[in-house]
């Protein structure tokens, strides 16, 4: 034959079954020999003993073909003489590094004896095993014993039929053994079931998933049978989804199983049936075969989910991650089923339990289902490296009340279901550390739901705003003449769905910016009644009184001398030989001039009507607005000494006195907005969730901040190396942020406050706790390593796994720390940001990836952090939008207009519809222009504004621009556009007589972009002048300036004139 066989990759596997058999033959059903059989080809049993062991022996299935091992070691092979030839490649062992432990023997069929010779030679082997007075156990596939034996091939049945009229043998199943040996991948096995997985997953994504949306979108009546067929289809031509492999190495490991309506079966032999699917809870399983090798990929997807089917949902997404974490090496395969009881236990979902299949899934590979090594309640098989399992975690028969019902669109498929099922099923390999998920599709809620019968749109939007929304989806509807190009042919359809969803994007805005304005107005509005009164309180000066008397000066005040009282922060002057006191907090500035024989020393005052300055104390600024208008200020004091030692001592102490009045005045400041938070009540009796060796940022003091973080009954403490502690009370705890390592160096968690604390003398709202996967400088040094460097390579390895690891731990401490808030009565959830919507920007003074959360948008990776709360931002604004830039700038402004906006810079412009879209998704106004604004002045002139979210003047009868409309590139006033149009007829006119003379140049000069080499902006510039034409000019300009006449000064008004 002309196929090669791969000699080693088959030794090796011959001596694995061989030293199986001698190691457990309890497995193979206490055989002496073994008798391993393929009859005649059966394509209806693909996953036949026989089939699987052929394809893992010899990569190809050889009919009618005997393979008989005896326990000494010698291997018959009895085959047609093709056959043989093809196995006799086994005879070159020059390819093996050790002799092997038994000896191959091929015979050949033979036609003119029945084989007899044959049949007899094997017997003999096998009977040389036989114990006396027993007979030989030959350990066969009892499975399909009966139909070779009926099937009259010439090798396979005759040698049954031998066996079965010899008094000296019995036959014994040795399935189970062979089930067991292959459970254990090996890396080629394992190369090939990944190839499976990605394959299933594939054929979901972008086969199964955008046809269902395609059914659900546009409510077509498709049987569960034909939504089936079409997804097999794709397993028949995998091009269809633009898979390029070869359409012989795939098939599908059975029939897709497709089920909705409230009729569901779990098990995998299950049929899609021929009813019309409902778009209620749909569940698809698609199995897959590469090669071979199976895999199998299951999903629930929710159309108009009630809560109740939400919840239950994700509480068996975390009973299926349970599962999977209890799928350890050297672990009972029991294990499984028990944690995952465990699990719904600890959820408080018994009610589940009933609802448990019998078992979670089995062991797949060549196998699709090996029976002795299912997912069960009582199997003791442990777990081993390289196994590889079919997890199937589901529950069916879950009744759904009419309560759970309630709040679904009375148009919702749900509301006609009584019970349902929910089903995730994923290709797992066991290795030494964690399992391996091979069939990575996304199963979170939010990536399976789906909503059909939402609240309908309102369709009262302003006439001026409809009319703009539907000139934007129209600007580029029509288009006149021919495509002019292949490449914008074929883009057409995409660029037309990009226009549609960017006209539906701006007419939600319209009404959404409508909506916001009204609320405004509301909030305002309370605030004001809330805050009346208050401002008055908060405005009063505090008078300044050091000394009730002159007998509270120091003792050692001389009259003529300066002196500094350090403790009363006061200071002593001379005024006609008596001291005058005047408190620190009064002094503006001290200057000291030394001469050669004289010293001076300057002391300026703060006084009505000079600038204050920023170190100006707010109390002195009160004081000084407060009695300007009738009283008398002293703005300065000279002194002069002929001994300069005693000025020079005052002017230190001055200044030193400055010095500390004012960081103690800041320190008050930062204190005074502090609110008092509750002592942590630290958890007894119990094991605390910790997480260890940790960095704190923002630092206590030094370079680094490093310690544990532990959760407590009512609050989290981080507690340093040095013993400092910080406590984050969870009541205190606005946001918290878990962000897991996948392309930066670090894994964290972020925790944004509603109230600062003090970390070392600085207030801080914003926490972090971090563990770097690989140190900053690392990373940067590795880039100058070779990628084929053998130890570069087990570098990445090791990152990869410590990197998933300190993800895996973190997730775990953050699930610990909800439950125990949540068992002490607090609410704390950790948001995960949204790697896919994330994009690059400057928001402080470099580029970072700047990503949204739930209820923020974050950089938590690069200080200072960038955390802008969206419930803060009141309207975002784009900047130099322009079709000339290549990037684009963000504005998000905060709904205190005291506050300046937070400002994104350097965006590039691919990012801008997935940012809109999801500012629209989160209900947050936005426009865009074509420049950068002046905020300040903006946000002055907003905060001075009583009207600006109204659409009225003062008057109440002007129309205006409300709120932030006033900012849109086009405007909103096309209502009005008939008006302009009629004002500028005269004009229009002129346009129209010039538009037809073109409109014949056209016709004579038109021509497809395809053949033409015109350029526009080359057509449009002006012509430059030749070398003789430069030559004539500058000789006219010689000529012109040596002229000296009378009319000079008027040929130069002339030549001025023709310049111009």
């Amino acid at each position: 034959m002309s196929l090669d066989l791969d000699v080693k990759k088959c030794f090796e596997r011959l001596e694995k079954i061989y030293a199986a058999f001698r190691k457990n033959k309890g497995a193979w059903g206490q055989a002496n020999c073994l008798s391993l059989n393929r009859g005649p080809s059966n394509e209806e049993d693909l996953y036949a003993k026989s089939v699987v062991l052929h394809t893992y022996l010899f990569g190809i299935e050889l009919t009618d073909t005997v393979i008989v091992i005896t326990e000494e070691g010698i291997i018959y092979f009895l085959s047609t003489k093709k056959k043989i030839q093809f196995l006799q490649q086994l005879e070159d062992t020059s390819s093996l590094e050790n002799k092997p432990d038994f000896v191959l023997k091929f015979l050949i069929r033979n036609k003119e004896d029945s084989n007899a010779e044959n049949f007899a030679t094997m017997l003999e082997a096998i009977e040389k095993d036989k114990a006396e007075d027993e007979k030989v156990k030959v350990g066969v596939f009892k499975k399909e014993w009966e139909s070779n034996t009926e099937a009259n091939t010439a090798n396979v049945s005759g040698w049954q039929k031998t066996l079965d009229e010899a008094d000296t043998c019995e036959t014994v199943d040795s399935a189970v053994g062979l089930g067991m040996l292959l459970a254990v991948k090996d890396d080629d096995e394992l190369d090939l079931i990944k190839k499976s997985s990605v394959l299933g997953n594939k054929i979901l994504k972008h086969g199964f998933i955008p046809r269902l949306e395609e059914v659900i979108d546009k409510e077509e009546k498709v049987t569960h049978e034909a939504l089936a067929e079409e997804v097999e289809e794709i397993f028949a031509d995998p091009t269809k989804i633009k898979l390029k492999v070869p359409a012989e190495h795939v098939q599908s490991a059975y029939f897709p199983i497709i089920q909705s309506g409230g009729n569901y079966d779990l098990k995998v032999s299950a049929l899609s049936n021929q009813k019309k699917l409902k778009f209620d809870i749909i569940t698809v399983s698609v199995g897959s075969r590469y090669q071979s090798y199976c895999s199998n990929i299951a999903r629930t997807f929710l159309v108009d989910p009630p809560k109740a089917v939400s919840n239950t949902y994700e509480t068996l997404l975390l009973v299926h991650e349970t599962c999977i974490a209890a799928m350890k090496p050297g672990e009972p395969i029991k294990a499984v089923y028990a944690a995952a009881v465990k699990k719904l236990k600890d959820e408080g979902r018994e009610d589940l339990i009933k609802c448990l299949p019998k078992n979670l899934g089995f062991s797949i590979g060549a196998y699709f289902r090996e029976a002795s090594l299912t997912l069960n309640q009582k199997n003791n098989i442990t777990f081993k490296p390289g196994m590889t399992f079919n997890l199937c975690t589901g529950i069916s028969g879950v009744k759904l009340s009419e309560a759970d019902k309630a709040a679904v669109n009375d148009k919702s498929a749900v509301k006609k279901i009584e019970e349902y099922a929910l089903v995730i099923a994923d290709t797992v390999t066991i290795t030494m550390s964690t399992p391996d998920i091979l069939t990575k599709h996304n199963k979170n809620l939010t990536d399976i739901s789906y909503e059909l019968n939402g609240d309908e749109e309102s369709d009262d939007a302003p006439d001026g705003d409809a009319a703009l929304a539907r000139k934007i989806q129209e600007e580029d509807d029509t288009q006149s003449g021919q495509r002019s190009s292949k490449r914008l042919a074929s883009t057409y359809d995409a660029m037309k769905d990009l226009q549609a969803s960017a006209a539906e994007r701006e007419k939600k805005q319209i009404q959404l910016m409508d909506r916001r304005n009204e609320e405004r107005v509301r909030d305002i509005a309370r605030s004001k009644n809330k805050n009346r009164g208050n401002k008055e309180e908060n405005e009063a000066a505090e008078e300044i009184d050091v000394y009730k008397s002159t007998k509270s000066y120091p003792d050692s005040v001389l009259p003529n001398q300066i002196k500094v009282d350090m403790p009363s922060q006061c200071v002593l002057l001379p005024v006609g030989g008596n001291p005058v006191p005047f408190h620190i907090s009064t002094i503006k500035a001290a200057v000291i001039q030394n001469l050669d024989s004289v010293s001076y020393l300057r002391i300026n005052f703060y006084a009505a009507g000079l600038a204050l300055g920023k170190e100006a104390s707010r109390n002195m600024a009160k004081l000084v607005e407060k009695y300007a208008p009738y009283a008398t200020f002293i703005r300065e004091m000279t002194f002069r000494s002929l001994d300069g030692h005693n000025l020079n001592n005052a002017y230190r102490m001055i200044m030193e006195l400055r010095k500390r009045f004012r960081a103690k005045e800041v320190q008050e400041q930062e204190e005074a907005t502090l609110v008092k938070q509750d002592k942590l009540q630290r958890t007894k009796g119990e094991r605390v969730p910790r997480l260890s060796d940790l960095t704190m940022r923002p630092v206590f003091a030094g370079r680094k901040t490093q310690g544990n973080l532990e959760a407590h009954q009512n609050g989290l403490r981080f507690i340093s190396n040095r013993g400092e502690q910080v406590d984050l009370i969870y009541s205190n705890i606005k946001h918290a942020i878990f962000q897991p390592c996948e392309n930066e160096i670090m894994v964290l968690i972020h925790f944004h406050l509603k109230h600062p604390i003090m970390i070392g003398k600085k207030k801080q709202k914003d926490l972090q706790v971090f563990t770097e996967v690989i140190d900053a400088s690392q990373a940067v040094d590795a880039g100058r390593r070779s990628m084929y460097d053998p130890e570069e390579m087990d570098d990445e390895q090791r990152e990869r796994q410590l990197r998933k690891k300190l993800n895996e731990a973190f997730k775990e401490f953050c699930r610990k720390v909800e439950k125990v808030a949540s068992k002490n009565g607090f609410s704390l959830e950790f948001d995960i940001p949204y790697r896919d919507l994330g994009f690059q920007g400057n928001p402080h003074k470099e580029m970072v990836f700047i990503l949204p959360t739930l209820n923020c948008l974050v950089n938590l990776t690069e200080t200072p952090f960038f955390v802008v709360d969206l419930d803060n931002v009141d309207h975002v604004h784009f900047e130099r939008v322009t079709f000339a830039s290549k990037a684009f700038d963000m504005v998000l402004i905060n709904k205190d207009f005291t506050k300046q906006p937070y400002v994104v810079t350097m965006i590039p412009n691919a990012d801008k519809d997935a940012i809109q879209d999801w500012l629209t998704d989160m209900e947050i106004s936005y426009t865009e222009g074509p420049m950068n604004l002046n905020w300040k002045s903006i946000m002055n002139t907003v905060a001075d504004d009583d009207r600006f979210y109204m659409d009225t003047e003062e008057d109440e009868v002007t129309k205006k621009e409300a709120g932030w409309s006033f900012l849109r590139m086009f405007g909103d006033d096309d209502e009005n556009e008939e008006d302009s149009v009629q004002e500028d007829s005269d004009f229009d006119d002129a346009v129209d007589e010039e538009s037809e003379e073109e409109s014949k140049e056209e016709d004579f000069d038109s021509e497809s972009e395809e053949e033409s080499d015109f350029d526009a902006d080359e057509e449009l510039e002006e012509q430059g002048m030749d070398w003789e034409d430069m030559e004539r000019q500058a000789m006219a300009e010689d000529r012109r300036k040596g002229r000296r006449d009378e009319n000079e000064d008027e040929g130069r008004g002339r030549k001025k004139r023709r310049r111009r």
